[in-house]
């Protein structure tokens, strides 16, 4: 029972079909001006356009880049700031855009960082009470990717322009787009990151959102393709499988809820009743995302120990589980060894799951390393 698909999604059926389709006969490169390359640049117009709609933008403004952490960095370094103005973050964002941020503080940007509540979600005055008339970029992530708290991004962009109409803001959605209705039209913002390896596309495509006026500077440089912001060779199988799988995880959304609603009900009613369990995850959060922790476990333990059960579940970002980042613990206020316990459980809108069998391997789990007191 896999139970990380906010880490990574398998690939959806119809990848399948589109890898032949490009691998065998439109394998040419968009950029060339011969016929089957430019009717390969078609195709990737196509899937902009098809992109964009679901995400409630013109075309024009969409630019394909390998990943979210690219479209994240890119968004950070990459937009026109006065040197030295104030930059701010919240304290439980993605690595991509914490260390982009951390980058831009030792090129001399004051970078600030936003508290957030229990759940990850920025506190509103006190973001509100960082801006300054100095101010030029702030970023706040849609969906917290350990928790699945959701910012009202809306409110706090009409916040940020209400201060200053001119201090860009940037919202990292590679949990949010294809999981909860996203309409960038409505939310206002001015740069917004997605990645396909989360709705079921392969790994090695993300987009990044630029709204119409917005002064950005390439990543990549080369040979200029997306309109210059972003060169190298366009990927193709990546594109169309990105525009192809958000299409169907959009559509899915209703069955994504009702899955969660089953995973929320069942997993809640286990934590209620365990000593030293706690649920991280607030009530109407993203549909996907359900984060536990535990005061007598550590959550690696407990996820290799659910491995002998064939469950697989994640333990907070993928990106920085290598290094065993303690910040996301310690901005959510865990102590008392609730700090070392997390586990994230997170499904797709197309798996069964038996959650009986997850909680009865959790009970057992649980029973069996709180015998054993953390050194």
């Amino acid at each position: 029972m896999y139970l990380d698909n906010a880490a990574t999604t398998a690939i959806r059926p119809i990848v399948d079909q589109i890898y032949q389709e490009v691998a065998r006969e439109t394998f040419y490169n968009p950029s060339a001006l011969y016929g089957k390359a430019i009717e390969a640049g078609k195709m990737v117009s196509s899937a902009r356009k098809d992109l964009a709609k679901l995400l409630g933008v013109e075309d024009n403004t969409i630019v394909f880049t390998s990943c979210g952490s690219e479209s994240d960095t890119q968004a950070l370094l990459c937009t026109r700031k006065r040197p030295g103005s104030r930059v701010i973050v919240s304290a439980v964002e993605h690595p991509a855009v914490f260390n982009a941020a951390m980058e831009l503080k030792q090129r001399g940007f004051d970078v600030v960082v936003a508290p957030v509540d229990e759940y990850g979600q920025v506190k509103q005055d006190e973001l509100k009470a960082l801006l300054t008339p100095d101010t030029s970029l702030v970023s706040i992530m849609h969906v917290n990717n350990v928790t699945g708290a959701i910012n009202p991004v809306k409110e706090l962009v009409k916040m940020v322009k209400e201060y200053n109409p001119s201090i860009l803001f940037h919202s990292d959605g590679v949990q949010a787009f294809g999981h909860i209705p996203v309409n960038l039209r409505a939310l206002g913002v001015d740069l917004y990151s997605v990645s396909g390896h989360k709705v079921g596309a392969p790994k090695g495509v993300g987009a990044l959102y630029v709204k119409p006026g917005v002064s950005l500077s390439p990543l990549i440089f080369g040979g200029g393709q997306e309109n210059g912001l972003r060169s190298g060779t366009e990927n193709v199988l990546g594109v169309l499988s990105f525009a192809a799988c958000a299409k169907q995880c959009v559509a899915a959304i209703p069955a994504l809820n009702s899955k969660g609603n089953e995973m929320n009900e069942k997993v809640r009613a286990f934590a209620r009743n365990i000593e030293g369990c706690k649920v991280l995850s607030p009530e109407g959060g993203a549909p996907h995302i359900l984060a536990l922790t535990f005061a007598k476990a550590r959550g690696e333990t407990v996820m290799h120990t659910l491995e002998g059960y064939d469950i697989q579940v994640g333990i907070g970002s993928a990106c920085s589980s290598k290094k065993g980042s303690a910040r996301i613990p310690k901005e959510l206020g865990l102590k008392d060894g609730y700090e070392m316990g997390m586990i994230r459980l997170s499904i797709n809108p197309y798996d069964e799951y038996d959650w009986d069998k997850l909680i009865d391997a959790l009970k057992t789990t649980n029973e069996t390393l709180s015998k054993y007191l953390r050194s």
